[in-house]
């Protein structure tokens, strides 16, 4: 049966204390006053203080041991993660390691090709690059710890990376700067209006991205779904609340880790990294990044069969 141990401890103090004014004789005026709703909330909120600052000493006691134990869980639970998962893991794992060591590589070559000479084009996309690799450890550190929903809410900033970086690809030197110089304003996506594609937009409305995203050719029907229900599960909404990637809310709700639903954001990334980085590679020509562009592309392939398989065993087991 439940319990509500701090009402009843509370209720049984308020009794013994009435009934021993009452045995002592107490005038009605006393025991109406201790009666009274102001007195039983005044006591109430006291008692609760009491009891909270006794908790907060106790939970300083026992703090290391409940953690510890908790830790013993969360290893118990990343080994079972990584039996289930850690092939398709080092597959994805891989992607990031070789697509750094190109990038490293490209760099090498325009540095010491252009020097100070290279484009505004070639300084954005070499940014954005460098924040969608750190994005895609990031969606893989989640996955690894159990965090579906967390890694595809963090797939849709590497998503909207992939469509800016197509977005000043197609349109170029200009659009890149003006990017770059946006960065010291507050503006969001104005910058866009300087493709030719946006500059008879709405004078009175600020640029949104769906507007960005409407002009590039990487964006089809399927991506703009997939993308909704990332905002879906990023904000607030019903939607990303009673739905989540990584459990049947049906049967509880989730509020940890999962071992379930890792495949979708590891396959929306590593396309989204492959995409971001073929716009980067091909800046300025050079054969051995167009290697590794089809090289990605190849492997991204491969990323979506490995973890296509461990949920297909998946499905099985739940039948």
């Amino acid at each position: 049966m439940a319990e509500d141990y701090v009402y009843e401890m509370f209720k049984e103090a308020i009794e013994e204390v009435i009934q021993e004014k009452i045995e002592k004789s107490a005038s009605e005026k006393e025991i109406e006053k201790l009666t009274s709703q102001k007195h039983i909330s005044d006591t109430y909120n006291k008692i609760v203080k009491h009891i909270s600052n006794d908790f907060v000493k106790a939970i300083e006691n026992f703090m290391y041991e409940k953690v510890l134990t908790e830790d013993a869980y969360v290893n118990e639970f990343l080994a079972r993660q990584n039996q289930k998962w850690g092939q398709a893991f080092v597959v994805s794992d891989v992607l990031y390691l070789c697509v750094l060591e190109s990038a490293e590589t490209y760099v090498k070559y325009v540095n010491e090709t252009y020097g100070q000479k290279v484009s505004f084009l070639y300084r954005a996309l070499l940014n954005i690059h460098g924040r969608a690799l750190q994005i895609y450890l990031e969606i893989m550190c989640l996955n690894k710890n159990g965090f579906a929903d967390g890694a595809y809410a963090r797939w849709r900033s590497l998503y909207e990376l992939s469509v800016i970086s197509a977005f000043i690809s197609k349109y170029g030197e200009k659009v890149a700067e003006a990017f770059i110089k946006s960065a010291k304003t507050n503006d969001r996506y104005e910058w866009a209006r300087t493709a030719e594609c946006l500059k008879n937009y709405r004078t009175d409305r600020k640029i949104t991205f769906d507007a960005i995203q409407s002009k590039c050719k990487i964006v089809t029907k399927e991506w703009r779904k997939e993308y909704s229900f990332a905002c879906k599960l990023v904000h607030a909404s019903s939607q990303g609340t009673m739905y989540r990637l990584g459990a049947d809310t049906s049967k509880g709700i989730p509020v940890g880790r999962t071992d379930f639903g890792m495949g979708i954001s590891a396959m929306h990334s590593a396309i989204s990294l492959s995409q971001i980085t073929t716009q980067f590679f091909t800046v300025y020509p050079h054969s051995d990044s167009t290697v590794a562009i089809f090289t990605f592309r190849k492997w991204v392939n491969e990323i979506g069969k490995y973890y296509k398989r461990i949920e297909e065993i998946d499905q099985q087991i739940i039948k």
